[in-house]
């Protein structure tokens, strides 16, 4: 399946080199390209207060697993890749539901922001499915026991998944 994908800016190779840089107590044993999935939603919101005016673009990003809301703060650079159909993250939300629920976000950003009195304009204009890729990094510790870290490609930090 072809899917529009954050550019990323680590490798596999990246990765390894981080990851050792870290900790010499475990090895790799398997790396694993897992795309996650988003949606970018677009708002041309209009809001003409006493001290400031806002009219503009703003770009909101909603998590389509867990349902959580960020502001993008630029639109981002992304490629079109094809990806086997298990390596892309189903989502959880339903579109619908995160254009409805996507202003309040909006609104909370603007609110703490700008100390506004009154309630924005938000209007809905556009939006579009886009993933972000991660390494699922399966290592063995001194122990021989498996843990996995979560590798994020684009802005090479990463967690621990389990231990």
């Amino acid at each position: 399946m072809e899917i529009k994908v954050i550019k990323n800016g680590y490798t596999m190779q990246d990765a390894f080199e981080r990851l050792y840089k870290r900790s010499k107590h475990f090895t790799i044993e398997n790396m694993d390209l897992l795309f996650y999935p988003y949606t970018l939603i677009e708002f041309y919101v209009i809001y003409g207060g006493k001290l400031e005016r806002l009219d503009g673009k703003v770009l909101c990003m909603c998590d389509m697993w867990r349902g959580d809301y960020s502001i993008a703060r630029s639109k981002g650079e992304f490629v079109n890749t094809n990806a086997e159909d298990n390596t892309v993250m189903p989502s959880k939300i339903k579109v619908e539901d995160a254009i409805k629920n996507a202003p309040r976000t909006i609104y909370g950003e603007i609110q703490k922001a700008k100390k506004v009195l009154k309630i924005p304009d938000i209007n809905y204009v556009r939006h579009e499915s886009i993933y972000k890729p991660f390494f699922i990094v399966e290592c063995l510790n001194d122990d021989k026991e498996v843990f996995h870290i979560l590798f994020d490609t684009v802005t090479g930090e990463y967690s621990l998944l389990n231990a």
